[in-house]
């Protein structure tokens, strides 16, 4: 006799919210690019999943800035993260203070008076 599925298995419940706590767990080493505090798992959320494709948001605990992560996970022991920014730029970014207040009310006293000339903006710099 033979035996049907009438709905996820315990095996498949448990793969699958294995690979969820290593979603969790992977997203919440990375922090804020706002404020720089480190995402919490708790604030992980599954947004969608395509085969071994996922896509995840995130909220930070702090600022509450959300952040979308596309992560494949290959196997239980392989995962890749796509992002913008090279490791070496993450590094780079990292080791900035965070964005104050007055950052933020400089850069929008800069746009106000801003005429739309990027050129202009870097004429005479090095590169």
């Amino acid at each position: 006799m033979k035996k049907e599925s009438v709905g996820p298995t315990l095996e498949m419940a448990e793969s699958r919210g294995g690979q969820e706590r290593l979603l969790k767990q992977l997203v919440s080493t990375f922090r804020c690019p706002v404020c720089r505090r480190g995402f919490e798992g708790d604030h992980v959320r599954v947004a969608a999943r395509h085969q071994h494709l996922w896509v995840v948001s995130v909220r930070c605990g702090r600022c509450r800035n959300q952040q979308v992560f596309w992560i494949a996970l290959k196997d239980a022991q392989e995962q890749s993260i796509l992002r913008d920014l090279t490791r070496e730029e993450e590094e780079q970014f990292a080791s900035l203070p965070p964005v104050t207040g007055d950052d933020v009310l400089d850069m929008h006293e800069f746009l106000r008076g801003f005429n739309g000339n990027f050129r202009g903006l870097f004429v005479g710099r090095e590169t």
